[in-house]
């Protein structure tokens, strides 16, 4: 009895002890995976975005206060300026004080066609995928003027940027200018400057956070001594995006 019970128990241990693996069990494989990067064209074009909400598509209204308001389309290309807003001050009445204008908010229109204020804004895109960066100036046009009459001394002062991405990051985010100002000598001013690996994808600087603070984001200063025939007086701002950021 003593035998058969020392037999059985080390049949049992052995079969508790593990059995070792052979040198040609498991092992390890390698897959591929591809993707084919192609040079974007710019064909497909960046539409108008919220600059409140990058994510929303938004469209220029044709008429704002029983004027025109006129938008050029997208540049071309890869790197692109897609929208910049026009300023309207509204209408003043002549005085003999130096004087400050507000402007007003944008208006666009939402994907369901509803006209809502935004503030004045510029959006830039860059598709090219070479991550060297950009910079966007600006400058004024030649002084406001109404046929032969001209508004002298003027200044356009813009603060309060405030810069958002249409994917929603922060961290490749260009550099916006706190504050510039414009005079009719065409004085060129940056507006925003993005180094080597930032400013890629969509993005908008907007001046002001909300339509109300973007009131006092811009504006228009006349010298008291200036020269004010009635009449509706305009210029125009030429925004020019280059391909290499400001060293």
């Amino acid at each position: 009895m003593k035998k058969g019970f020392l037999f059985s128990t080390c049949l049992l241990a052995i079969a508790m002890l593990p059995i070792a693996a052979s040198a040609e069990d498991g092992g390890s494989i390698e897959s591929n995976a591809y993707v084919s990067i192609e040079k974007n064209d710019g064909s497909e074009i960046e539409k108008p975005v919220n600059p409140v909400n990058p994510t929303k598509p938004v469209k220029p209204v044709p008429e704002i206060d029983g004027e025109e308001n006129p938008h050029p389309p997208s540049t071309k290309g890869p790197l692109s300026i897609n929208y910049v807003s026009n300023l309207r001050f509204g209408s003043q009445k002549a005085q003999g004080n130096d004087a400050v204008y507000q402007v007003k908010p944008d208006q666009v229109m939402d994907d369901e066609e509803n006209v809502i204020e935004v503030p004045n804004y510029i959006q830039i895109t860059d598709n090219r995928g070479t991550n060297v960066g950009w910079r966007l100036t600006v400058k004024q046009n030649g002084a406001f003027k109404n046929g032969s009459n001209d508004l002298a001394g003027t200044e356009l002062v813009f603060t309060n940027p405030v810069l958002s991405a249409k994917s929603g990051k922060t961290e490749t985010a260009p550099i916006a200018a706190s504050t510039f100002t414009l005079t009719a000598d065409g004085q060129e001013a940056l507006v925003m400057n993005a180094e080597a690996d930032h400013g890629m994808g969509t993005w908008v600087d907007r001046f002001g956070e909300t339509s109300n603070q973007s009131k006092s984001s811009i504006q228009l200063k006349i010298p008291g001594d200036s020269k004010k025939v009635a009449g509706l007086y305009k210029t125009s701002l030429v925004w020019t995006l280059s391909d290499s950021p400001q060293q």
